[in-house]
């Protein structure tokens, strides 16, 4: 089982909270992600998720909360990482660079140490699907020998366009490709974000902004289909959020996290983790 060889500490601002936070990620004797709070260590799969289109907030049972937390989980899981324990002093997991690359570089630099015990494997044994909006968004789980991702988005009249993506899951390929993808979003969604008091903390150096011609403020992607591949990020980071990621092809199109939370919650029920 493979957990951290050393504590890493991080900090940075909340997209959403404007606030400083500071994140710890720390060797653990126990499979899973877990989160501590003065009450103690909660695991992740104990989380109750308040998940919308923006970002992903949970609670856990030891009074722990944490908000846009799948950019981190995501590069836990990406990364390999099977046992780790996590601290957030702060509102907010740092938003970094919009990516999840800070992430996975910090844990590559720290390097791991194989540690007693059975990591948490499990296999999707049938194919599980949800969808919203009548059917407009979908999230599919399918049975297969290794883990991947396949997604597809459509911003149609935007530059984004549709694109879609399908990646094998490996640290490699998370590491050199997936992790680099930075958040996203349209001009004309700001008013929104000010109304409902999101994205205090977001600027042109952690998200990706698109008006109706290209990246503004002289940003450029970073690869092709860098919005696509960020999705696949906000996918496996709530996957965690099952208590483990099953292996298995996962088919999202058009979804968010509310469609991801929704899979989520058919995972746990199908391979006995609690239910939020």
């Amino acid at each position: 089982m493979l957990t951290l060889r050393n504590e890493i500490r991080m900090s940075g601002t909340g997209l959403h909270s404007g606030e400083r936070s500071v994140l710890y990620l720390r060797p653990c004797g126990r499979a899973g992600i877990y989160f501590r709070g003065k009450n103690g260590l909660s695991p992740a799969a104990d989380a109750v998720v308040d998940e919308d289109s923006r970002l992903t907030g949970f609670s856990l049972p030891n009074g722990v909360t944490v908000r846009t937390g799948e950019h981190l989980l995501a590069a836990v899981a990406g990364m390999g990482l099977e046992a780790v324990e996590i601290e957030l002093d702060g509102p907010e997991v740092p938003i970094m660079d919009g990516s999840a690359y800070c992430f996975a570089e910090a844990i590559k630099e720290c390097g791991f140490e194989e540690t007693a015990g059975d990591a948490v494997r499990t296999a999707v044994s049938c194919p599980i699907a949800v969808s919203e909006k009548n059917g407009e968004r979908l999230a599919v789980a399918l049975p297969a020998e290794n883990l991947s991702v396949t997604y597809v988005i459509d911003y149609p009249g935007t530059p984004i366009g549709t694109q879609s993506v399908k990646y094998d899951i490996t640290p490699d390929v998370f590491y050199n490709i997936i992790s680099k993808a930075r958040t996203f979003g349209l001009t004309y969604e700001l008013g929104f974000l000010k109304e409902n008091g999101l994205a205090k903390g977001g600027s042109l150096e952690n998200a990706l902004i698109f008006d109706d011609r290209g990246p503004v403020g002289g940003q450029k992607l970073r690869f092709p289909l860098e919005c696509v591949t960020h999705k696949v990020i906000d996918l496996l980071g709530d996957l965690t959020l099952a208590g483990s990621v099953p292996v298995g092809h996962y088919i999202a199109v058009a979804a968010g996290h509310s469609t991801h939370g929704k899979l989520v919650r058919r995972l746990k029920a199908q391979y006995g983790y609690k239910n939020n």
